[in-house]
């Protein structure tokens, strides 16, 4: 399958066309004729000698990556992280969801044919089936990929249940594996892929409610590879159990980190060896293969055929014959999770409401050379510097009228107006009413 991105230069929606979208055009052309020069080659382009500059790693992408030419070597899921902690969730999710592996031919019909028996499927609320499974449960593992916020968005929307039967232990893969890191409060410490915005909203989530962040990974076991990771990765989840044997916990991990079998012949998942080292045998849900952004391209072919023939509306778990059923029969994972397919309103997911929880805001576009908006606890901004701090959202994404668009939770916020060059150009305070 082609990969397509949008030449639409007058709004930021992706159609089946080979440019960037509107403000990412732009972006381009004004990078051009400013004689950009990717300063951060070898480096992460998301900090820089003050703090965080989102924009960073979107300059390198618009540049150096060209939409509608597949490439086996291109790795189409890092450009569509970078664009998921911008905000810009559309192209995130085109990109990483047009980066397809192949497929013969007949296995294409064989997803036709097999969606066809799916009939006597019922769904369930993902969210009533996982709060009932965790009630008597020490440890419960789920899975995200980077690019996709609306998998984190529904993790968020377990978190108050969770911690209302006893859970009190948040263990999360993306936190910074140096000693320097951040677990008591959220800011750029937390590590790389916590700057996402709907990740810094899990952590502020989870503080508020009590929880304790645990960060399972150091930098010994991040030099490791495969399985030795995962080893030691569990070892350390395990000694929590050994500290405090009444220890509940749930842990956010990346892909194949929490099956619990082999994967191939070489690899055994941190969760393996976690059941191994602790006796535990954990709760793991898979967030990341019955979505739009499945993690391989059956999946992603199967989710586009199985959503065109069955309406879904909120993240849902099939059953049949009164029993979870996975519908990739993926035996993996005790349950897996079906996400439906984004709804857009203002050009931006309303799966950012973390299940209405937050409030759309519009915010007028005052300034000439205004590109991306970004909205800041206004506590945080008191207590720490700006650059340093994780927005609760953020986007270059416009509407047709050209506002922008944020979800925030009720409180008092900073907005902070930058330009092409990720400098403030002003700012403002908003108040979002309860």
């Amino acid at each position: 399958m082609k990969f397509y991105v949008s030449i639409l230069l007058t709004c930021c929606t992706l159609s089946l066309s080979a440019q960037w979208s509107g403000p990412l055009s732009g972006l381009k052309s004004y990078l051009l004729q400013k004689g950009w020069k990717d300063s951060a080659a070898g480096k992460t382009p998301l900090y820089d000698m003050r703090g965080l500059n989102y924009l960073g790693p979107v300059y390198r992408n618009v540049l150096n990556f060209q939409p509608g030419k597949k490439n086996a070597l291109v790795n189409y899921q890092v450009p569509a992280n970078e664009f998921c902690l911008a905000g810009d969730h559309k192209t995130a999710i085109q990109l990483a969801s047009d980066y397809y592996d192949s497929l013969p031919v007949p296995a294409y019909k064989e997803v036709d044919r097999f969606v066809d028996t799916l009939k006597a499927v019922t769904l369930h609320s993902a969210k009533d089936v996982i709060t009932e499974r965790t009630k008597h449960e020490r440890m419960v593992m789920l899975n995200a990929s980077p690019a996709y916020s609306q998998q984190r968005a529904f993790i968020y929307s377990l978190l108050d249940d969770l911690y209302n039967q006893g859970f009190r232990y948040l263990a999360l893969e993306w936190l910074n594996s140096r000693k320097n890191r951040n677990v008591t409060s959220v800011d750029m410490f937390n590590g790389y892929f916590a700057a996402e915005p709907v990740a810094g909203e899990i952590m502020r989530k989870a503080l508020q409610l009590g929880f304790r962040i645990v960060a399972y990974e150091d930098s010994l076991s991040e030099r490791q590879d495969g399985s030795g990771r995962d080893a030691m990765q569990a070892a350390t989840l395990a000694n929590l159990y050994k500290h405090d044997s009444a220890a509940k916990c749930i842990l956010i991990a990346g892909g194949g980190h929490i099956s619990e079998k082999k994967i191939g012949n070489s690899y055994t998942p941190m969760a393996v060896f976690f059941k191994r080292f602790s006796g535990i045998d954990p709760l793991t849900i898979d967030l990341t293969e019955v979505c739009e952004g499945s993690a391989f391209e059956y999946g992603r072919y199967f989710f586009t055929v199985w959503s065109k023939k069955n309406s879904i509306s909120q993240p849902s778990i099939a059953f049949r014959d009164k029993a979870p059923y996975s519908l990739l029969e993926n035996d993996q994972y005790d349950l897996q999770v079906i996400l439906p397919p984004t709804v857009w309103s203002h050009r931006r997911p309303s799966w950012l409401d973390l299940n209405g929880k937050r409030k759309s805001v519009s915010v007028r576009p005052t300034e000439k050379t205004l590109f991306l908006v970004q909205a800041y606890y206004n506590n945080e901004t008191i207590q720490k510097p700006l650059p340093i701090l994780i927005p609760a959202d953020q986007t270059y994404v416009t509407d047709e009228d050209g506002y922008y668009w944020l979800y925030l939770l009720p409180g008092k916020y900073r907005l902070i107006f930058r330009d092409m060059d990720y400098v403030v150009i002003a700012e403002k305070e908003l108040d979002v009413a309860g």
